[in-house]
């Protein structure tokens, strides 16, 4: 398989990836800042847990999903930013190019719409 072609493939993949998990990041976002709340998972499946100012009141058992969330989409946004490395060397783009599709797994939603411009894009350039 041409390598270009499978660094779109798994661009594309860790796009869609990448930008779900920044959805639900910012939805966690909007819930801690905005509502004083917490996503927690225990043997109940998962609540809503209001916080106290400096962070007490939560449960001593279980997860505390929202941080969780938090760290996979930063391991997720490493792997991104690897494929979109990849991308980048593969097909020859400007610098330019590299910061905005990097910026894609940091702004909700633009993933979606950066990685169906550069598919297009990269799928002429690599001649299928």
């Amino acid at each position: 398989m041409n390598p270009l072609k499978s660094a779109i493939t798994f661009y594309r993949v860790c796009s869609i990836i990448t930008g779900t998990a920044l959805i639900l990041v910012t939805f966690e976002v909007v819930l801690n800042w905005g509502f004083g709340l917490v996503i927690w998972g225990d043997s109940n499946w998962l609540r809503l847990v209001p916080k106290g100012i400096d962070g007490s009141g939560l449960p001593t058992e279980g997860i505390d999903v929202s941080k969780l969330l938090l760290q996979i989409h930063g391991l997720l946004y490493v792997i991104y930013l690897f494929a979109d490395f990849r991308v980048w060397r593969l097909a020859q783009l400007s610098f330019q190019d590299f910061l905005i599709i990097a910026s894609g797994g940091i702004i909700p939603f633009s993933s979606f719409f950066i990685e169906g411009y550069y598919h297009k894009r990269l799928l002429a350039k690599a001649g299928a």
